[in-house]
C-alpha cells in the first residue's frame, strides 16, 4: 500500500515536471510572467494578473529545479537578483536592477537545460515587453503608481503658487513702527507681526513710524514718514 502510494506520488511528479519542461508550456509561463508583471507595475494595486504571473515563474522554476540540472547555482542567482531589484526601488539609478534582470534571465537559462531555445525565448518575450510597455506610456498614457510615490511631480515654480522664501511684496506701501533701533538693519511691528527691516538711511530709532518702501526677496526696506 506504501509502496503504491509512493509510486503515485512519483509518477505525479514525473508529470508535472514532464509539462512544465515542455518548451511550449515554459515559454507560456516565462510570458505570463513577464508581461504579468509589467501590467502589475503600471496598476494600482495587486490584481489577479499579478498573482498569476508570480505564480507562474514559481512553476516554471519548481518544474525545472525538480530535474536537479544547475539546482544550487541558479538558486543563488535567483536569491542575489531578487535582492538586486529590491534594493533598486529604494536607490537612485537603474544599474542595480538591470544587473538584477540580467542574473535572472541567467537562471532561467541555467535551470532550462537549452541556452539556444530559451535565448530565443527570452529575446521574444523581451520584444514583447518593450511592446506592451509603449502601449501603456505612450497610448494609455499611465505612470508607475509606485514611482510617483516616491518623486515629487508638482511643479515649484513661480507660477505653480511656490517660492524658495515668503513673499512679502504686499508690503510695500505698509506703515509700520519701529520696534528696535535701525542701524541699518533691525525689527519693525506691523500689527501684531514683527518684520525684520533696514532703514534706507543709516539710522532711525526705535518707535519710529515708518513706510515700507521696497521688498526684495526678504530684504524690507523702509523710511520714516515723516520723510
Amino acid at each position: 500500500m506504501g509502496g503504491s502510494y509512493l509510486y503515485m506520488i512519483n509518477n505525479s511528479i514525473q508529470f508535472y515536471i514532464d509539462v512544465v519542461t515542455t518548451p511550449v508550456v515554459a515559454f507560456l509561463l516565462l510570458s505570463i510572467f513577464f508581461l504579468g508583471m509589467v501590467y502589475q507595475l503600471f496598476s494600482e494595486k495587486v490584481n489577479i494578473i499579478g498573482i498569476l504571473s508570480v505564480l507562474s515563474i514559481f512553476i516554471f522554476f519548481s518544474g525545472h529545479l525538480l530535474t536537479g540540472d544547475g539546482n544550487l547555482l541558479a538558486l543563488i542567482l535567483i536569491l542575489i537578483s531578487g535582492i538586486l531589484m529590491l534594493i533598486e526601488f529604494f536607490v537612485i539609478g537603474m544599474i542595480l536592477g538591470a544587473v538584477g534582470v540580467l542574473l535572472f534571465g541567467i537562471s532561467i537559462l541555467l535551470v532550462s537545460g537549452n541556452v539556444f531555445l530559451y535565448s530565443i525565448f527570452l529575446a521574444v518575450i523581451f520584444i514583447m515587453v518593450i511592446i506592451e510597455w509603449v502601449i501603456f506610456v505612450k497610448y494609455k498614457k499611465r505612470k508607475i503608481p509606485f514611482l510617483n510615490r516616491l518623486i515629487l511631480n508638482d511643479a515649484t515654480d513661480k507660477e505653480s503658487g511656490y517660492t524658495s522664501f515668503d513673499d512679502r511684496s504686499h508690503l510695500v506701501g505698509e506703515v509700520a513702527v519701529t520696534h528696535t533701533v535701525l542701524r541699518p538693519s533691525g525689527t519693525i511691528r506691523l500689527g501684531d507681526e514683527r518684520i525684520d527691516a533696514v532703514a534706507e538711511g543709516s539710522y532711525i530709532t526705535n518707535d519710529v513710524e515708518v513706510k515700507i518702501i521696497f521688498v526684495e526677496g526678504t530684504r524690507v526696506v523702509v523710511r520714516p514718514t515723516g520723510d
